[in-house]
Formats: C-alpha cells, sequence, structure tokens
C-alpha cells in the first residue's frame, strides 16, 4: 500500500501531464490525494520541492529499468538488455517517460532544468557504457559512443512517442515487435 507521500507524487505526476508545470499547485495536488492543503507540506516544502522530487523519483525508477541491463553475459548482450530496459520502462511507466523525454515544459524553470540535465546525463552515460564496452569488445564499430549513443536514444526516444501517441494504433504487443526490430536494424548497423 502507497504512503501519502507516495500518492501526492503520482497525483502531482498525474497533474503535471495533465495541466502542465503551470497547472501543478500545491493546492490542486493535495485536493487529488484528498488530504488538506498543509497537509501537504508535511511532506514537501513547496512546489519547486515537489517537482524536484517529482522528476527524482522518476528518473531513479528509469535507473532500476536500465540497470538490468547489467545482467548481460556479453555486452552485446547487455547493450540489448538496456534498450529493452527502455522498452519497460516507457510500456511501464509511460508518465515518468513522458515527464523525462517527451516534456518540454519542465525545462522552463531552472532548477528543474538542472534536475533533469544532472539525471539524464547519468542515464545516458549508462547507455553510452554500454555502446563503449562494445566497442572495447570490438562488436561495434569504432565510431563515437557518443554518436551511438545518440542514434540509439533517438531511435527509441521516436519509437516511445509513436506508441504512446498512438500514432500507429500498435497493441503492446506489436509495439515490442516493431520496438525490438529496429533496435536490432539500428545497433546492426553499428557492428563489424
Amino acid at each position: 500500500m502507497k504512503n501519502t507521500r507516495e500518492n501526492i507524487l503520482d497525483c502531482a505526476r498525474d497533474l503535471y501531464l495533465e495541466q502542465g508545470l503551470a497547472g501543478l499547485s500545491m493546492r490542486k495536488v493535495a485536493q487529488k490525494v484528498g488530504i488538506t492543503p498543509m497537509a501537504i507540506y508535511r511532506h514537501f516544502e513547496n512546489k519547486e520541492d515537489l517537482q524536484e522530487q517529482l522528476l527524482i523519483k522518476g528518473f531513479k525508477s528509469f535507473g532500476v529499468y536500465l540497470n538490468k541491463g547489467l545482467e548481460g553475459d556479453t555486452p552485446l548482450e547487455r547493450i540489448r538488455l538496456t534498450t529493452q530496459g527502455y522498452f519497460e520502462f516507457a510500456t511501464e511507466q509511460s508518465k515518468y517517460f513522458e515527464i523525462i523525454f517527451l516534456s518540454t515544459d519542465a525545462n522552463k524553470e531552472l532548477k528543474v532544468k538542472e534536475i533533469i540535465q544532472k539525471e539524464a546525463k547519468a542515464t545516458f552515460n549508462f547507455l553510452r557504457d554500454r555502446v563503449q564496452e562494445c566497442q572495447d569488445a570490438g562488436l561495434l564499430k569504432d565510431e563515437s559512443s557518443f554518436t551511438v549513443a545518440v542514434t540509439i536514444l533517438a531511435e527509441v526516444n521516436g519509437l516511445v512517442s509513436l506508441y504512446l501517441t498512438n500514432a500507429f494504433g500498435w497493441t503492446l504487443q506489436e509495439f515490442e515487435v516493431a520496438f525490438k526490430k529496429s533496435l536490432d536494424r539500428v545497433i546492426g548497423g553499428f557492428q563489424i
């Protein structure tokens, strides 16, 4: 069972996606959770603190999914498991995926922008490290690991955007097939 703090974060996430950053207020979140407006301040200092914690929770959750990539026995298997982590995060935590990757609203406030840059850098570096592992093992072309990782990330984000906006009416199973085939082609394009 979720505690009040978790309920507040979940309601803040939903409210943010419904109304944007401008529509996110402590009063609205408290009302949605079913607590008094003053009670929310026992959990979060102010609106900025709530926004920061919302983003941090999303990135921590994302990190858990990415870490599954370390379970692979080979560098190539680890990079594929990492992209599978993106897929699972996007489909199981789609609201957080949308906030982290698809929302430009959060980039408007300096403190929030700093958190996104810091946390996004860590998750991007995880993918880049998997690429570098493959390159070090002689499995991928010796191109910039940054460029290869950006290409993979762009493919992931593009596909997920198409799925989440229902551009092609994919079922989850159809999307998974399209996702895996597409990522196999992208990674395969960099293989030696």
